[in-house]
């Protein structure tokens, strides 16, 4: 548990010392946000002069540099300033990126727990050359750098050390509308040079960040008790060139606007009228052998921030199922959208509804109007404890009222936490839709146990979904009938008195899934362990065996395959350095045959501001038994995938620069019985991105994309787009 508002002890390997918790000052002038912390008004705070606690590499021990901090806040802003001084920093790391990078740097932040509730907290960073890095840490959704705030910062250097000014904006924040304010608050910095990683309130050896050991912000009184509107008009313009069409050069533009509207303190209302869910960047092509679709990661705005609300039990909610893409290739237009969020009388809730048009195909609907919704309601009850209520609905009024389909989902999910490190967590969900023929065999069930503490961990589980649980008409829902059942453990270990050595780890998982009164589906125990050095080179390998199962999805009445050994390994360079590399590789049985992969990514940063990078992978499958659905038969099938990602970032300034990502990748098959087959694709974007103003941006991107040839697998006739779009940030 925190601290109260009084003097509190920490204990810190082998020594104590006071630790006072954290005050910050109301002020009516606000200071310059310019990073050098000269202005007067600074004076007015209470200096945190405390030794910041090593969390890397020496667990608990005193920063070997000392850190200086001061708060002050007014009606409309909080402000933080940071002294970090250091005795060689001619010996600094220099890079500017684009915002919410993470790279090895100095950096400095703060973190606030606004609601003291130890489950919620808001981080905000910000490097030596002042590049941003902002998101929220929650006890039930996770890690979400998704979340952006529109927030302002600078940063200087001397020959002692560096300063940093941020300026945080209360409406970028939620908390409650109590007239006394008590947050939980921490500090972070990193030295690179020493490779140290410190927090004020020290956290785990394992480095896991525990918002319950925040210590308290105290002095926050007559916070704002509502939010400000924003406004984010738009307007979007593009050209692309299409050999296929009967036009090749086809032209579109469109205009749309978003509105954030805080109606209180603890709740923010998010609409969007007809918005650009154009994606600036593709979606990676990638290796994909199994029964069920790749799952793809979100990028449009509108879903990313507050997504952790959204994380729902069984996957019942998959974004990219709204505005997908139609069988035609286009992009179903998002027509409008409305997101509620935040917290109320101690529950957190998130809410969603989004209407898409339809695409039509020679005169006919190939994808009719919909609407989709989805939300969740969580109960939380202190440290790691809480109830949570889900819910889903897709509804699909086609023009024949005959054809109207729908899908409902909904569940109940639950964790308690006791005795500080141990963990129970279950779930009860259920979906309904239109197309099936009965209303039974639709549950799914899970339930789990967790132990952790800084040096080891065990969990196990079992989940169940019945055969005609179906999500994926918002959700995303793959092999069904089965019970998955787990169990793994965990060992890690500092070296706190090494030279050399970091830390080590182990892991052991064991897994066993089989169909209630039916065949096994999947069995193994897989060992891995691994080494981090002190330089920050790392290397791990990973043994294992795949017992004997059934592949019920694989042929029409599936097929039973032999187990097997499985070995990989990866390791990795000093990403301090100019040039960082990172190496994987390993071989495994697979369908009676086996699989090979190996990959590497290269990263290279000639200076401060240009960083260059090469992502390679392969795969391969030799002599897999697979059932050729062309010919009806089973055969021996061979693939080779191969893929080669170029990207390189040219930062002119922190608010202005050039994007250039590509990939070229091939996918060969080869079946026992018939000829091979090969299908080639290239694309490549280059974007031009400027931040003009705060949350102001402006985009221009050319882009080609080559898909392969219909006939024969090669590069086809490539096509070519030129995009640009200008967003506005209108706070009211």
């Amino acid at each position: 548990m925190k601290t109260t508002c009084a003097i509190s002890i920490l204990i810190v390997t082998g020594f104590s010392f006071a630790q006072m918790p954290v005050q910050v000052v109301k002020v009516d002038e606000s200071p310059v946000i310019d990073g050098i912390p000269n202005d007067e008004i600074w004076n007015l705070a209470i200096p945190i002069q405390e030794d910041f606690i090593q969390h890397r590499p020496d667990c608990g021990e005193p920063m070997t540099e000392p850190t200086e901090i001061r708060l002050l806040y007014d009606d409309e802003c909080l402000y933080c300033e940071f002294t970090m001084h250091d005795s060689h920093p001619e010996e600094f790391t220099r890079m500017i990126a684009p915002r919410d990078n993470d790279f090895s740097s100095e950096w400095a932040g703060i973190w606030l727990d606004t609601y003291n509730d130890d489950n919620n907290a808001y981080f905000f960073f910000i490097n030596i050359d002042n590049v941003q890095q902002d998101g929220r840490l929650c006890e039930v959704g996770g890690w979400d750098m998704n979340w952006d705030g529109v927030w302002t910062s600078a940063t200087a250097s001397s020959d002692s050390g560096w300063t940093a000014e941020f300026s945080i904006p209360f409406s970028a924040l939620c908390y409650s509308d109590d007239e006394e304010q008590l947050w939980g608050v921490n500090f972070k910095r990193t030295i690179t040079r020493t490779n140290e990683s410190a927090f004020l309130f020290r956290m785990a050896d394992n480095g896991n960040v525990r918002i319950e050991d925040f210590g308290d912000l105290c002095g926050l009184s007559a916070l704002p008790s509502s939010r400000k509107i924003e406004l984010r008009p738009y307007g979007a313009g593009r050209i692309q060139y299409l050999p296929d069409a009967e036009k090749e050069w086809d032209p579109w533009a469109n205009s749309g606007i978003d509105a954030r509207i805080g109606l209180s303190s603890e709740l923010l209302l998010v609409l969007t009228v007809n918005p650009d869910f154009g994606q600036v960047e593709a979606d990676p092509d990638e290796a994909n052998l199994s029964h069920w679709e790749s799952y793809l990661s979100e990028k449009r705005p509108f879903f990313l921030e507050g997504s952790d609300m959204f994380s729902m039990p069984f996957s019942l909610f998959y974004s990219r199922r709204v505005g997908s893409v139609a069988p035609n290739g286009e992009i179903i237009p998002i027509l409008g959208g409305v997101k509620l969020s935040g917290s109320f009388n101690g529950f957190r809730a998130g809410f969603l509804n989004a209407y898409t048009g339809s695409i039509k195909d020679n005169g006919s609907a190939l994808m009719h109007p919909t609407n989709y919704a989805a939300g969740r309601i969580v109960r939380e009850f202190g440290e790691g404890t809480y109830i949570g209520f889900s819910g889903t609905s897709t509804d699909v009024p086609a023009d024949d009222e005959s054809l109207y389909s729908y899908g409902r989902s909904g569940a109940v999910d639950a964790q308690l936490t006791f005795l500080a490190n141990h963990k129970i967590n279950s779930a009860v969900a259920g979906t309904w839709n239109s197309y099936e023929n009965r209303w039974s065999d639709n549950l799914a069930y899970r339930v789990f146990y967790a132990y952790q503490d800084e040096r080891f961990d065990i969990d196990g589980g079992i989940s169940f979904r019945e055969e005609n649980f179906d999500a994926n008409m918002i959700g995303y829902t793959s092999s069904t009938g089965d019970v998955n059942t787990w169990v793994s453990s965990g060992l890690y270990h500092p070296f706190t008195e090494s030279e050399v050595l970091q830390h080590t780890w182990g892991n052991i998982n064991t897994w066993y899934d089989y169909v209630p009164g039916g065949p096994v589906t999947g069995r193994g125990i897989n060992f891995n362990t691994g080494i981090v050095f002190r330089n920050r080179y790392h290397f791990d390998i990973a043994l294992g065996f795949d017992g004997s199962r059934t592949d019920r999805y694989e042929g029409p009445d599936g097929i039973r395959y032999d187990g097997g050994l499985n070995f990989s390994f990866s390791c990795s360079s000093d990403s301090r350095e100019a040039l960082y590399g990172y190496l994987w590789g390993g071989t495994s049985s697979y369908c009676e045959g086996s699989s090979n992969h190996a990959g590497t990514w290269i990263n290279y940063k000639p200076s401060s501001r240009v960083s260059l990078e090469a992502d390679i992978s392969w795969n391969q499958t030799r002599d897999a038994r697979k059932y050729n659905w062309n010919l009806e038969e089973w055969n021996n099938r061979d693939t080779d995938w191969r893929s080669l990602q170029l990207s390189g970032n040219w930062m002119l300034s922190n608010y202005f620069s050039f994007r250039l990502i590509s990939q070229m990748s091939r996918f060969a098959t080869e079946w026992e019985a018939e000829e091979s087959s090969r299908d080639y694709n290239h694309w490549m974007n280059v974007l031009l991105s400027w931040q003009f103003r705060p949350g102001s941006m402006f985009f221009f991107m050319i882009g080609e994309n080559a898909d392969p040839d219909m006939q024969t697998g090669d590069f086809g006739e490539p096509e070519f787009t030129v995009f640009t779009k200008l967003t506005w940030f209108l706070p009211v």
